[in-house]
């Protein structure tokens, strides 16, 4: 199938390319935490593209009807069925060493620059305070994005690869912005599904050390409380706000709503929604993941409950 969208652009190292090829397969996925971003391109007629000496990390963007990829970099390049399977990533392909690693005195955006720094990126945080100091901190034989993501989590927010970055991102700081999209909802809906594991959610999480103790609690929860001993905090502040984050990471997971709609450039992650509709999915959403057929028009959501109710 050809390309048929005249607004969809293709950029390679800056420059606009969309004439030299022919799209005919282009899907990017967009996710808010546990993995980068990552755009899936099949092109022909890519014999100009290649004179250029096409090489890792190269920089690709797609844009459409306002959407935007942002900067991704070349990973990996498949001849298939006489085109080529184009697969780019938001976070460049480097080697991720695991390290043992000590901070002392450190700040929040101190320790996110030199991680970041590790795998050529640069560091950015929204709604979450990087000047948080922590007297002593251990990286245990982690790769800077796992180190980061774990950290980043227990201060109740979520890491994401953004146009270059590792970007941090607070969750309440999210869930108080503007809805982005209003939706509404039909109880007969065929292209949504609304799944409900409440009961897997905890009541607690108490973080128990030598040096620090600290529990959180959600209101809206009957379920299990947990105790957390083998996680070293410097002390009650900083062991309640972990406990905190860890709380939300693990119950905002408990509510899910996936929908499959007509091409929609504002959905992305971490955007907020808020559902209209009679059925039990009424109510404020955050976006976790987005698939974007940019070629078909096409995009599928699944979205997270925002959370009310930890402290």
């Amino acid at each position: 199938m050809a390309q048929t969208q005249k607004d969809l652009k293709l950029y390679y190292e800056g420059v606009d390319i969309t004439r030299q090829v022919d799209i005919i397969e282009c899907t990017c996925r967009d996710v808010s935490c546990g993995e980068s971003d990552c755009l899936n391109l099949k092109v022909d007629h890519a014999d100009t593209w290649f004179q250029w000496g096409p090489k890792k990390n190269d920089q690709i963007r797609v844009t459409r009807s306002g959407y935007d990829t942002k900067t991704m970099f070349l990973n990996t390049v498949v001849p298939e069925d006489g085109a080529y399977r184009i697969y780019a990533t938001a976070a460049k392909s480097v080697p991720f060493p695991k390290r043992w690693q000590a901070y002392e005195g450190k700040t929040l955006a101190a320790i996110m620059a030199v991680c970041a720094g590790e795998c050529g990126m640069g560091a950015k945080l929204y709604g979450i305070g990087g000047g948080i100091t922590y007297e002593y901190l251990m990286r245990n034989n982690l790769s800077a994005p796992v180190f980061l993501e774990t950290l980043i989590q227990r201060e109740g927010g979520i890491l994401k690869t953004l146009d270059g970055n590792y970007a941090a991102i607070g969750i309440k700081y999210a869930q108080g912005l503007p809805a982005m999209h209003v939706l509404e909802l039909d109880s007969d809906q065929m292209d949504s599904q609304y799944i409900d594991r409440r009961d897997l959610s905890w009541k607690s999480v108490q973080i128990r050390t030598l040096f620090g103790n600290g529990t959180a609690r959600d209101a809206n929860s009957n379920g299990q409380n947990r105790i957390i001993t083998d996680i070293p905090v410097d002390d009650d502040a900083m062991a309640y706000r972990w406990a905190k984050g860890i709380l939300m990471a693990h119950n905002r997971q408990s509510e899910t709503l996936s929908i499959e709609m007509d091409f929609n450039p504002g959905y992305t992650a971490m955007v907020r929604v808020d559902v209209k509709s009679r059925t039990d999915a009424a109510g404020e959403w955050m976006i976790h993941e987005v698939e974007q057929n940019l070629l078909d028009g096409r995009t599928k959501a699944k979205m997270y409950r925002c959370m009310s109710g930890i402290g």
